[in-house]
């Protein structure tokens, strides 16, 4: 009796240990990798981490809009060389006071006006004497000078102020500074705002 109480012990003792080691079994079986299948996209955001979003575009550069002033400017340089604008200045004869000029205005010897061969009528110019360094703005009203050693033809009043009609030296320069219709470019616009001040006349001619 004591030996069949003693087998069913030890029976009992097996039994319960295999249950133990089978449970414990069954539970890694359960926590291993391999029982879990993982799709390519979550491998590799483990491979290579979270995937990176791409750059954002530069910025486009906004071009600044031209200065109008800076486009007039390379218009004039470029009608200038189809025109000669340097050389020698003439004036008026006093006997032509009151005539008709080639835009039908009246000349006046008193009067700011000039004379060109080939600049469109109703251009603006800019004059400077080389002997008096003076500047004068000009509307170009009127065909000459005929005599080819000049270049443009000036009013007695414009001659006068330029002292060009008593100058050794009758050189000017002359600038484009606007074309008909058009408003004459500001000063320092030509010259610039560090540039010295030069004495600067601004007079339009008018028919009386």
């Amino acid at each position: 009796m004591r030996r069949i109480l003693r087998n069913l012990k030890i029976g009992l003792l097996v039994l319960a240990s295999t249950l133990a080691f089978t449970q414990a079994v069954q539970a890694q079986s359960f926590s291993c990798e391999e029982n879990f299948k993982l799709d390519d996209a979550t491998l590799q955001s483990y491979r290579f981490g979270p995937p990176v979003p791409p750059p954002a575009p530069p910025a486009p550069i906004v071009q600044p809009d031209p200065d109008p002033f800076q486009l007039r400017l390379q218009k004039y340089a470029s009608v200038a060389t189809k025109h000669r604008l340097n050389g020698l200045a003439s004036y008026y004869s006093t006997s032509l006071n009151g005539t008709l000029t080639a835009n039908g205005e009246h000349y006046y010897n008193k009067k700011m006006s000039a004379a060109h061969l080939t600049l469109p009528l109703g251009s603006w110019v800019e004059i400077t004497s080389r002997a008096t360094g003076k500047k004068l703005r000009l509307r170009v009203n009127d065909r000459g000078p005929y005599v080819n050693k000049f270049v443009i033809d000036l009013s007695q009043a414009a001659a006068r102020y330029l002292g060009v009609d008593i100058a050794e030296d009758r050189s000017v320069l002359i600038r484009i500074i606007a074309l008909p219709g058009e408003e004459p470019l500001p000063v320092d616009v030509l010259d610039g705002p560090k540039t010295p001040v030069q004495e600067t006349a601004s007079l339009t001619p008018t028919a009386q």
